[in-house]
């Protein structure tokens, strides 16, 4: 009897146990007076732990993996710049073709281009990158942190930089790879969050015409603030998210009842990050693979990201429209084979008109 409870167990479990399996199981728990065993809700909450700890650990190998990659495409562009230099003491000619054919091949990475810089601190100013509309930038910092900044986002650091701390601010969205560094703390502020962090890697989302900001953390743990409220630090840990509402007077201000805002949504709300089967990277870094992902996210956040990914203009004409809710994720697809896709999937209409889209 007691192998055929921890049958039984293991299928419920599993999520594979019958009604009829759970109704038998509850009743020969209930038979086992005399037997010591663990509480049901015990064991449970043993095995979601075990689960979560295989998935973070999967997620790290495979993000180590793509790491490796990237490094590997740093010392290609490395070795070809090398050959590049070697190419300049002969022709002129032969070097500038050179140079020509090799920018564009180190620019084609992951199918979206890249532009690659080591930064060094300027005296006497601020240091400020902007990513091009129509790629990412790989960043180097002073301190041998890397930095990747999606489609016209925007860093800045001061001449400082590493003194006391090591602060940088963000518009837009970047993943960050940190050198551990005890004594000089890396802080990245945003216009509505601030994270503290010693040597971690993390994606980080602050539009300033987006409705909320994230932090999604795949390794390490960061310290986080929201400006609005700085007595309140949030901690994060491996495969954890925060989601921050950047504008709350917006929110009060609309026709929405307040506790209907509460209720729906939250000012912030910590969640575990989405990583699918056959994903190298979580849904919130997919970016850096060319991917537009988007997990149960509503229509409106959705047509930003498409906004700033094909550089079009989106507008609706139904608010119903705009809370439809979408899975899914884009890499080659145009606007409009995109759109048709989502189309199969909820009742909407669309028309396109150069670069202005109208949804109803």
């Amino acid at each position: 009897m007691i192998n055929n409870i921890w049958i039984l167990i293991g299928k419920k479990l599993n999520g594979e146990a019958s009604p009829e399996e759970l109704l038998e199981l509850e009743q020969l728990l209930q038979q086992q007076v005399d037997v010591v065993m663990y509480p049901m809700d015990k064991l449970e909450e043993i095995w979601k732990n075990d689960q979560q700890i295989a998935e973070d650990e999967k997620l790290l190998s495979k993000w180590a993996a793509f790491d490796a990659e990237l490094d590997a495409v740093e010392e290609k562009e490395a070795e070809e710049a090398a050959q590049v230099i070697a190419v300049q003491t002969k022709k002129k000619k032969a070097r500038i073709i050179k140079l020509g054919s090799l920018l564009a091949a180190a620019c084609l990475m992951l199918g979206v281009f890249w532009f690659t810089r080591k930064e060094t601190m300027v005296p006497g100013k601020s240091n400020e990158i902007t990513a091009p509309k129509n790629g990412i930038s790989k960043i180097q910092l002073p301190d041998g942190s890397r930095v990747w900044l999606n489609m016209g986002s925007k860093l800045t650091y001061n001449n400082d930089f590493g003194t006391e701390e090591r602060k940088v601010s963000l518009v837009g969205e970047a993943f960050f790879d940190v050198v551990k560094d005890p004594q000089h703390p890396f802080v990245v502020t945003t216009t509505t969050i601030s994270i503290r962090v010693l040597g971690t890697k993390f994606n980080v989302r602050s539009y300033n015409n987006d409705k909320t900001s994230e932090a999604a953390l795949i390794r390490g743990k960061i310290e986080l603030t929201v400006l609005k409220n700085p007595e309140k630090k949030i901690i994060l840990n491996p495969s954890e998210k925060i989601t921050v509402i950047n504008n709350q007077e917006l929110q009060l201000k609309s026709n929405t009842p307040t506790y209907k805002i509460a209720e729906e949504t939250p000012l912030i709300a910590l969640s575990r990050i989405h990583q699918a089967k056959k994903d190298t990277l979580p849904s919130e870094a997919l970016w850096l693979e060319n991917k537009l992902a988007f997990d149960a996210e509503d229509f409106e956040n959705i047509a930003q990201k498409m906004e700033r990914r094909y550089n079009v203009n989106i507008v609706f004409e139904n608010e119903d429209v705009k809370k439809l809710r979408f899975t899914g994720k884009f890499q080659k697809e145009s606007i409009n084979k995109a759109l048709l896709s989502l189309q199969k999937t909820a009742a909407f209409r669309y028309k396109i008109d150069t670069n202005q889209i109208v949804i109803y």
